[in-house]
């Protein structure tokens, strides 16, 4: 039997990562830094999805799984020894750590296993990491160990098209949608075709690009004009006709960019970014589509490097725009960084923290658009 080990256990790498892989038989090994997240699994001995696919929904238990912390021990040794697959769903600041505590793994499975390969699979909607995560992993092991991995060890990048929900990082109770595969950059040294909605593919970075503005540029201006407006949840918001019709200028304006930036024909991109309505109402939280908008608002993100492509094109961002205004009034009380942007806003006025957070200079026209939006809507 195969061995995946998924770094990082929280909503996607139970829900999604683990459901999917326990599906095809695979052995389960779970490796979390927040001894509350294994320590739940530990202590149910199994977790729970609702998994709605097209046609229908599934109540899964997953089971049979190991789950460790970091620890100092590295209890999760003899588990890595054995893996075949590594998934790595995590945060893109959380990478480098997650490198920082692997290196000693690495170097006792180049011991014990110099002749084996791995691959390792990328789960952040972030683009252009890879060059750095690599180096993040090579950089501490010895020299005979980090001409293995090079020769051994690949990393690969991958774009995530499902959203899987749950109250909190450690709760055992998961839904999820399942209607689009991972698309993950190829090649790869390990077999794992076996896996339903792993899908490998070409022009990785390329489609990253567009389905990190045309998915996901859509689904926070949902977010955060929704929460403006009270809502707790993503069908809630799509439901508000006001909203509704903001969202819609905002896939317009992205599509016509989009079709003028990338050799992509209108087929291709409807592919990526289509999602088949799933059995049920997953109610999709406003509180995760909306989490961390100092990252979703950046330079290059969602809404601003969507609004960036349109002005380089020549292409209204005015619904963007709108978009971005309310994410700087996202002021959710359990985002860290919700809070942190606020209070931003409170000591350096909201022209300079425009500026700050999306990179953009203080007088383009795309800054002065958000100010301009960001005061009538706060009045």
């Amino acid at each position: 039997m195969k061995n995946v080990l998924i770094v990082g256990a929280g909503r996607l790498g139970k829900g999604f990562v683990g459901e999917t892989f326990d599906n095809a038989g695979w052995n389960l090994t779970f490796l979390d830094k927040d001894p509350r997240v294994t320590e739940e699994l530990r202590k149910h001995g199994c977790y729970y999805v609702k998994v709605h696919r097209v046609d229908e929904i599934q109540n899964r238990t997953v089971k049979n799984f190991k789950a460790y912390t970091c620890d100092e021990e590295y209890s999760c040794m003899e588990a890595f020894l054995e893996t075949d697959v590594i998934v790595l769903p995590l945060y893109p600041e959380d990478f480098e750590e997650a490198a920082g505590y692997l290196t000693k793994c690495f170097e006792e499975f180049y011991r014990v296993h110099p002749d084996r390969r791995l691959t390792m699979i990328c789960i952040t909607n972030k683009n252009y990491l890879i060059p750095g995560i690599t180096e993040a992993f090579r950089k501490d092991l010895s020299e005979d160990a980090k001409e293995w991995f090079d020769q051994n060890v690949v990393i690969r990048d991958s774009i995530i098209r499902r959203s899987t929900d749950a109250k909190s990082n450690y709760d055992v109770h998961i839904d999820t949608v399942a209607v689009n595969s991972l698309l993950i950059q190829q090649p790869v040294n390990n077999d794992f075709s076996d896996v339903e909605w792993m899908e490998l593919t070409d022009k990785i970075e390329m489609l990253k690009d567009i389905k990190v503005t045309a998915v996901n540029g859509p689904h926070a201006t949902l977010a955060y004009m929704g929460y403006l407006k009270g809502y707790s949840t993503i069908p809630e918001s799509e439901a508000d006709p006001e909203i509704a019709e903001v969202v819609e200028g905002v896939v317009e304006e992205i599509t016509a960019a989009v079709m003028k930036e990338y050799p992509i024909t209108p087929e291709e991109l409807h592919n990526l970014v289509y999602f088949a309505p799933a059995k049920g109402v997953l109610p999709d939280s406003i509180y995760r589509v909306g989490y961390d908008p100092i990252r979703k608002l950046s330079k290059g993100d969602r809404l601003t490097g969507a609004a960036e492509l349109c002005l380089k094109h020549g292409v209204s961002f005015d619904s963007i725009a709108k978009a971005m205004a309310a994410g700087f009034q996202y002021a959710e009380p359990r985002d860290a960084n919700a809070q942190k942007l606020q209070q931003e806003i409170k000591n350096i006025g909201i022209e300079q923290a425009v500026s700050e957070y999306t990179g953009l200079d203080a007088d383009s026209p795309i800054a002065k658009r958000v100010i301009e939006y960001y005061h009538q809507s706060a009045r």
